[in-house]
């Protein structure tokens, strides 16, 4: 009889809904259903399938996922979805962030009660349709070779390059600006290809020279040239957020070999390698070497420098942040996508969903950071012998220490009492320490007492320590020590406890549950008073509650405890002490290594980490590519890692953006801007190229001439476009005033290194030796700023305030500012007065004739021009004052000057 009455009344409540719905089921269903999975479901279950579900066809629900059908048309309570959503069913309860209200369960049973109908089209889903759409995109499509446009100056259009730049400008009624002069062109390209400026013997030769190929030949010179590579791997090791140093040395291996790949970098560009193949040995350098060769592998420094959060307070959280950097730098150095932005959710404006962040994550979890030797295996085994030494040296060390102190603190602690009646007593009437005690550890009690304390324990000292009695202070002394007796014991069970739990939940055969999952164990732990008060007694020099606390009254450092130890300890510690002085010194130089990747024994898929959170585990995501760069549905990596293939994957010709972003990275640098301005982002939240078919057309011609990255510069440099004055016209510069469209080159100003090395050069300090470790940055540092040392944790004063960019993570290009603090540089840095000292006496020596030649010879070697008669006349000047700091005066004064420090 209740059953049939509940029927009833379901049967009553489902006709007043229907009455108060649209027309109609399907209707019901577009209005009401759909926009509901649509901003409840979609996210999860459309393209990306968690658990194998969809729920955008009337055939994939009907179909189901891992757990079954969603739903059974026309019996709601026993479909799948309704027992999700209404929290009733055993495992699964979605959506995974809230619960749905009541009103949108009720639609989603009338929906199902009704008979589940869909869409009478059955038109592809509003979330699949939105995915189709962003595959569309322009740079998800492979690039094609457009023709050369025809334009109406021939004259001007020396290249193909100068074709599509010419017919931007025609077709907004614009000219390009004229020809920069020789000298201006000389220096541009000079410090675009080594950063360095050209000397005065140069500037004369290429003036001279009326051959139709001179400025091809300075430009092959160029490009031969050992500077060219130093020059070029900077804005590499940019994109790479290279550092010599991690931060506070969190890393695996302390970054001591980092410059290797520097230096690799460099030989790369000098050796114009192939940019498909410098690609592939930034990901999988290891796998493409023969065996025993070591020509790629240098290459992985890309991926193992990066920097390194793994702290022992929450592990989980920092490799998942270390995940997030090797992904970025991959994605957005390499493709130009922001991929990182789907580790919480589907990215925002491009069709990477989640998934595909962590199908690539599962590559590089299934990866680890190692060493790779440079040196023969006996080098490296007698090393690493003499280093376990050592180190087993230290721990015994440490271990005899860390029980003293245990032992001493314990031993202490049972006269606790004591000491507090003692330092009463001392308070009342000062005199000699009796009992027994150690006046050392009385001094200790009495400075602890007399502290403002942040607990409930010694609440009764400030009265006691006033105008206690004597039998008030033993009383006290008596409960306080009963106190501390129970709290050792106390502290003791929590940790035997704590103890068995961390060892049962290393018992998982799911390694990636004891490497995440184990560090949520239920321990327990003291109450937060018992916490601060043992805290006060015991440890070391730490922070409550963000504050920082002194050390216990009872811990004891490495440095005091020795007096406190027993003959046998004491000596048994100076013999450990001994043995590690003589095994240090035996100690044989670090044997050389790269900084490298290798798989792990077992590569294993990801979990997927819901809305971000590591300690929220999902399904296991299969390695494999992006989407969006290939089959919708792309095939798993399961060949190790999946290193190996992923890298082929990225540089292949059949994918549409590498070719593409590495080219207009390398514009950008000539240019001062690329043909799209957001080096690193070529979706949709990125800029639109200002010539689609030019970067096209470059990118097909990259990979049709091997990928070559000199060539590609060739084709730039000797374009008209390139050799354009910075000077346009006021109708270019009313029409086009960010110079999207090119119709006159861009002025900039030198980067930090070229600024820095380009005064060492003019004032004949700079050492031109190549590669090594990083130089300190000190006077006595006079190499190419490149091998300056690059700190995560301090980064050189001088870099950072010329806009040198975080190397903690990846840079798409350098941005300049214009401070105050920047002319001050200029004008009291004491770099800028020993490079105009140094310019002052080479000028001097250089030109023995009279302060005209002089002058001259200044310009000439600065500006590779002669003095205008004005700055002639004002240097003559200024110079007629005989005063021996007037010479130091005037070349700070060219070299802080904006020609000196812009490229026209």
């Amino acid at each position: 009889m209740k059953l049939g009455l509940r029927v009833a009344l379901a049967l009553a409540v489902a006709s007043l809904l229907l009455a108060q719905a649209p027309a109609g089921p399907v209707d019901f269903y577009k209005t009401r259903v759909q926009p509901l999975l649509a901003s409840k479901c979609y996210a999860c279950h459309t393209q990306q399938a968690l658990g194998g579900l969809r729920l955008d066809t009337r055939q994939s629900v009907a179909k189901g996922g891992n757990s079954g059908p969603a739903i059974i048309s026309g019996r709601a309570a026993d479909s799948l979805l309704i027992q999700a959503v209404t929290h009733t069913h055993p495992r699964i309860k979605m959506p995974p962030n809230g619960r749905l209200s009541d009103p949108e369960i009720q639609d989603l049973r009338l929906w199902i009660e009704s008979g589940a109908h869909f869409d009478a089209a059955e038109t592809p889903s509003a979330a699949e349709a939105g995915i189709a759409k962003r595959r569309s995109f322009w740079s998800f499509q492979r690039p094609q070779k457009f023709a050369p446009p025809s334009v109406k100056n021939e004259s001007w259009a020396r290249t193909p390059i100068d074709r599509f730049v010419l017919a931007g400008l025609e077709g907004k009624g614009l000219a390009p600006a004229p020809p920069a002069g020789r000298a201006t062109l000389l220096r541009r390209v000079t410090l675009d290809l080594t950063g360095l400026p050209p000397t005065p013997e140069q500037y004369r030769a290429f003036v001279m020279d009326s051959s139709p190929d001179a400025f091809a030949k300075i430009v092959d010179r160029l490009l031969a040239s050992e500077q060219y590579g130093e020059r070029w791997a900077r804005h590499w090791l940019d994109v790479a957020r290279y550092a010599d140093a991690d931060g506070i040395s969190l890393a695996p291996e302390p970054f001591v070999n980092a410059w290797r790949y520097r230096d690799w970098v460099i030989q790369a560009f000098n050796s114009d390698m192939p940019f498909d193949l410098f690609a592939k040995a930034q990901i999988a350098g290891d796998m493409l070497d023969k065996p025993g060769e070591k020509r790629l592998t240098p290459g992985l420094g890309y991926l193992a420098l990066g920097p390194w959060y793994y702290t022992i307070v929450e592990p989980p959280k920092a490799r998942a942040d270390e995940l997030q950097d090797r992904i970025d730098v991959i994605t957005r150095g390499l493709l130009g996508l922001t991929v990182a932005c789907a580790r919480c959710h589907d990215h925002k404006y491009d069709p990477i969903p989640t998934l595909d962040y962590y199908a690539l994550g599962g590559v590089l979890t299934s990866t680890e950071a190692k060493e790779d030797p440079l040196a023969p295996r006996a080098v490296v085994e007698s090393y690493r012998a003499a280093e376990k030494r050592i180190s087993g040296l230290e721990q015994q060390i440490k271990e005899l220490l860390d029980t003293e102190r245990k032992r001493l603190g314990e031993k202490l602690a049972r006269d606790s009492g004591r000491y507090l009646f003692a330092a009463w007593e001392r308070r009342r009437a000062p005199r000699e320490v009796g009992h027994g005690l150690d006046p050392r550890i009385l001094d200790r009690w009495s400075g602890y007492l007399d502290q403002t304390h942040d607990h409930s324990f010694l609440r009764f000292w400030p009265a006691l320590s006033a105008s206690g009695t004597h039998e008030k202070a033993e009383a006290a002394a008596h409960d306080f020590q009963r106190t501390v007796d129970a709290l050792i014991e106390e502290h003791r069970d929590l940790t035997a406890y704590n103890e068995r739990v961390i060892e049962a939940s290393k018992k998982s055969t799911d390694p990636y549950d004891i490497y995440c999952k184990g560090c949520r164990a239920e321990t327990r732990s003291l109450t937060r008073d018992k916490y601060v008060f043992w805290g006060d007694l015991f440890d070391a020099k730490r922070k409550t509650d963000g504050e920082s606390r002194p050390s216990g009254v009872l811990y004891f450092d490495d440095k005091e405890i020795p007096p406190y130890l027993d003959a046998a300890a004491g000596f048994r510690l100076e013999q450990l002490r001994k043995e590690l002085d003589i095994a240090k010194a035996a100690l044989p130089e670090r044997y050389p290594f790269l900084h490298v990747l290798s798989d792990i024994r077992e590569p294993r898929d990801m979990p997927l980490h819901k809305r971000g959170d590591p300690y929220s585990l999902g399904d296991l995501v299969p390695r494999r590519f992006l989407s969006v760069l290939g089959d919708p549905e792309p095939a798993p990596l399961t060949t190790g890692s999946g290193r190996l293939d992923l890298a082929n994957q990225i540089a292949s010709p059949a994918n549409p953006l590498t070719a593409r972003v590495i080219v207009n990275r390398i514009w950008s640098q000539h240019f001062g801007g690329g043909i799209v301005r957001s080096l690193s982002n070529f979706g949709a939240a990125g800029d639109r190229p200002s010539h689609p078919e030019l970067l096209d057309y470059l990118a097909v011609q990259f990979m049709e001439n091997g990928w070559s990255i000199k060539t590609l510069q060739r084709q730039i440099l000797l374009s008209s476009a390139y050799a354009m004055s910075s000077h346009g016209s006021a109708e270019a510069l009313a029409a086009d005033p960010d110079n999207r469209l090119l119709s006159r080159f861009n002025r900039r100003r030198l980067d930090v290194e070229a600024l820095r090395d380009s005064m060492l050069f003019v004032s004949g300090q700079l050492q031109l030796a190549s590669g090594g470790p990083p130089v300190k940055w000190d006077k006595d540092f006079r190499k190419r700023t490149i091998y300056g040392e690059v700190s995560r944790f301090r980064t050189e004063r001088l870099l950072t305030l010329f806009d040198f960019p975080d190397p903690s993570i990846h840079a798409e290009k350098r941005v300049a500012t214009n401070t105050s603090v920047q002319r001050l540089f200029f004008l009291n840095s004491e770099f800028i007065k020993k490079q105009s000292s140094s310019l002052a006496e080479r000028i001097r020596a250089g030109a023995p004739g009279g302060v005209e030649e002089r002058v001259r010879a200044c310009y000439e070697t600065l500006f590779g021009r002669p003095p205008e008669p004005r700055e002639l006349a004002a240097a003559l000047r200024f110079l007629a004052d005989p005063a021996e700091d007037a010479w130091l005066e005037f070349s700070q004064a060219l070299l802080s000057s904006n020609e000196f420090s812009f490229v026209d």
